[in-house]
Parts: structure tokens; sequence; C-alpha cells
């Protein structure tokens, strides 16, 4: 057994994630007088259930081998500095990509941030949530700073009884009801009208 060569490190040059096991070809560097760069093909990458990535070219890697054996490599672990995010606190968890794109679970909360890319260049602009039956977003006060597209139905509930369920009215009715609404009882000059005589 070869014990210099047990754990090693190097910089992963391809990556292949099409098989059952993601294969990696990593280069190590050499070190020493006249020795060259080793290329090491098709090394398995395991990662830890529940998360997948493949790593950016150039990444570091650690490698393992069963009894020193260069033939018998497996990476364990990958790191890529320039885009590994920093000043994370104690506790906080992150799942990023190589574009800046992140989900970051952090004690003031949960950060989704798509890091601003243009449409032309990757799809980091869009957030698609996806539900089979329904998608409940249970929250006391809900904020958005842009437009809101709709291309169904919105439904809201009286304020009066809404804790009490409420009862619901289409929003598009309202509008038609606004569109097509007249009042009676019109005086001139500080005269008020009376409520419409459509109701939703």
């Amino acid at each position: 057994m070869n014990l210099a060569n047990l754990i090693a490190f190097g910089r992963v040059t391809l990556v292949d994630d099409t098989k059952d096991l993601q294969e990696v070809q990593i280069t190590e560097k050499a070190y020493g007088k006249g020795i060259v760069d080793r290329i090491l093909d098709k090394v398995v990458r395991l990662v830890d259930f529940g998360f997948a990535s493949a790593p950016p070219i150039d990444a570091e890697a650690m490698i393992v081998r069963r009894n020193g054996d260069r033939g018998h490599s497996v990476v364990i672990a990958t790191s890529h500095r320039p885009t590994r995010p920093k000043n994370l606190k104690p506790g906080d968890t992150v799942v990023y990509d190589v574009r800046g794109a992140k989900i970051q679970l952090t004690e003031d909360g949960l950060l989704i941030d798509c890091a601003g890319l243009p449409a032309q260049i990757s799809n980091a602009t869009t957030v698609t949530i996806t539900g089979s039956d329904s998608i409940t977003l249970d929250s006391p006060n809900v904020s958005i700073t842009g437009d809101l597209d709709v291309q169904g139905t919105i439904t809201g509930h009286d304020t009066v009884t809404a804790h009490e369920g409420g009862s619901s009215v289409e929003l598009g009715a309202l509008r038609d009801a606004y569109n097509a609404h007249k009042h009676g009882g019109v005086d001139t000059g500080s005269g008020v009208s009376g409520i419409s005589d459509h109701t939703v």
C-alpha cells in the first residue's frame, strides 16, 4: 500500500454527467523536478444524497484512493473559489451555481437570488414553481415590487367576513360591474349619488 497516494488534490478538466455515477477528468499538478502533470480520466465523483451538481471546469477536487492505487480513485469533494458564497454565518446554508444564482437559508429568512442575468444568457431570471394541484402561500403580508400578470382568475374575499372564510368575489366581475355601473338620484351641486345598482 502506497500511503503517500491515499489522498490527493487536483482540478476538474472534464465532466460526464450522463451515467448512473458522475465521472470527471482530473488533472493533478506535478510536484518535484522531472514530474509532469498527471491526468486521471473517468474518475467517479460521489456526492451526498438529495443534492446534485456538476462542478465547473477548473474546480478543485479532493481524491481518495483505495490502497493508494491511482486506478481506484474517487472524488469526494469539490470546491470553486471564484463563485463560493462568502461571509456566511454559523448555521447558514446556500445552494448556488457558477452564474451567481443562489438559494440561501439564513437566520433572517429565505433568500432567492436569480443574479439578474439576462435571459439570452441564462434562464436564471425566471423562477418557476410548479405544483401538481395547488400552491399555498401562507403569509400575513405579501409585497410585489413589480407587475403582476395572471392568466387565470383572481378571487378575493369579503373583508368584513374574511376571518370566517368570507364571501368570494372574482376581480374580473368587479371590473365588469364597474364598467357598466350607473347611479340614480343624482343632484347638481353638492349632491351625492347613490350606490351602484350592480352587485358581484
